[in-house]
């Protein structure tokens, strides 16, 4: 599979770079719009072909066009919240990672969901009801480095993952298969912005909802 990857990216390589000048007739200005669409077209085979990587990594058979066919439905349905700062959404070797920041979700200083958080946990339940249906979901809370003056939690991995089960609680009552969850705390220990800003502190208190390409009952080999 990688070799089919690597000879893959290669040649999108060579043909984005090489293919239009390799023919006699020079290019005209009504040839542009149809390489830059080529281009385009290029670029995003190329970032379909890291990400099947990404899942293949650990040399697990994994059904990877089906997973990314998924991605693609996850961000038309949170564009504008992505847009706005509050999702991020990527692919790592763990699955589909659905970062949301904790204000989305909880009521400040809690572990309570807000319901304006459970209006948006509904809406990611219905996506993956339709392409996740059966994949195992772990659920990962993060602090910033000032939440123990929360004084009702005694440090941070606490207070994170309360916040995570809560998710997982929640998702829990609305039908899913206890199978397919657990829930994690990191406390303050994996910021992904530093802690010495607010807004660092802002996007470090958030939870990581990550979608695993293995499903209940298939086993990877």
């Amino acid at each position: 599979m990688r070799h089919f990857i690597f000879v893959v990216l290669a040649v999108l390589v060579v043909c984005s770079s090489g293919c239009a000048s390799s023919g006699t007739r020079p290019t005209s200005d009504k040839d542009l719009p149809t390489l830059a669409q080529r281009f385009e077209m290029a670029k995003k085979e190329n970032t379909t072909l890291k990400n099947e990587l990404t899942l293949y990594r650990n040399e697990q058979r994994l059904d990877a066009r089906r997973f990314l066919g998924g991605v693609d439905v996850f961000e038309k349905a949170f564009s504008q919240e992505v847009k706005d700062g509050q999702v991020e959404l990527r692919v790592s070797d763990k699955g589909l990672v659905i970062t949301v920041l904790a204000e989305k979700l909880f009521i400040s200083g809690s572990a309570a969901l807000s319901d304006e958080g459970k209006a948006f946990l509904d809406r990611i339940l219905e996506v993956m009801s339709m392409d996740f249906a059966e994949n195992y979901i772990y659920v990962d809370g993060h602090t910033d480095n000032q939440s123990l003056a929360v004084f009702e939690w005694k440090s941070d991995w606490e207070f994170s993952f309360a916040r995570a089960l809560g998710v997982v609680q929640y998702f829990k009552e609305k039908g899913v298969d206890p199978l397919r969850l657990s829930a994690s705390g990191f406390g303050q220990y994996r910021p992904r912005a530093s802690n010495e800003t607010k807004e660092g502190r802002r996007l470090n208190r958030r939870i990581e909802i990550i979608i695993s390409p293995q499903r209940v009952g298939h086993v990877v080999e």
